[in-house]
């Protein structure tokens, strides 16, 4: 087995779309911290955040088995709603490009994998050490299934949406430290383990001549 780790690289690599209800429009900022949940820059009108984090360079073999996958992330705010989750997905495509404006964000959403993970969010007063998501393992083997992953940079864009309580909303956001803070030593990282293929093993013939 082996354990990849990559850690989000750039500021332009993570950030969230929240909706401003006096501008009627989605806000889309790359700036700490990082929002999941339902809410609204204004206060009037909640709707579900959208949250990314873009990993490069995630070079597993299309032909591994993938064991686990999570995210590691560090809570920027104490957070202590209980029964809240959200989904993760990940862009389904060979290898994602920069997200750079909600146009970028809404064609990455429209572009999701099949399969996603209920993460149920963990509360935690904890804001100096790394927690651990749910495991999206489908996720990632749909991934790496794509056509064109071995030939692309393998880059993997997580999506982290459809907050799944209807009242998670301002007072009950998860708030996710981000690249741009303490220079990307707290930014999310991606773990998997997997398993390569394993080349086929021959076994020798012997002989046997009786006199």
């Amino acid at each position: 087995m082996t354990v990849l780790t990559v850690q989000v690289e750039a500021n332009q690599d993570d950030g969230s779309r929240e909706w401003d209800s006096m501008m009627f429009d989605w806000d889309f900022t790359q700036t700490n911290p990082n929002l999941i949940g339902a809410a609204d820059e204004s206060g009037g009108d909640p709707r579900d955040v959208t949250c990314y984090f873009r990993f490069l360079g995630v070079d597993i073999p299309s032909t591994a088995t993938i064991n686990s996958a999570k995210l590691q992330y560090k809570l920027n705010a104490s957070y202590s709603y209980s029964s809240k989750s959200c989904r993760i997905y990940a862009e389904d495509i060979a290898s994602s490009e920069a997200i750079n404006s909600d146009s970028d964000m809404t064609n990455a959403q429209d572009s999701r994998t099949t399969n996603y993970a209920t993460w149920n969010l963990s509360t935690s007063s904890d804001t100096t050490s790394f927690q651990d998501s749910a495991d999206f393992t489908d996720t990632i083997d749909e991934i790496i299934n794509v056509s064109g992953w071995d030939d692309g940079e393998n880059n993997i864009t997580i999506l982290l949406m459809d907050p799944t309580e209807p009242d998670m909303m301002d007072s009950w956001i998860m708030y996710i430290k981000a690249h741009e803070l303490s220079s990307g030593a707290d930014a999310v990282k991606l773990v998997i383990d997997y398993t390569e293929a394993g080349a086929a093993v021959s076994n020798p013939a012997f002989l046997l001549f009786v006199d």
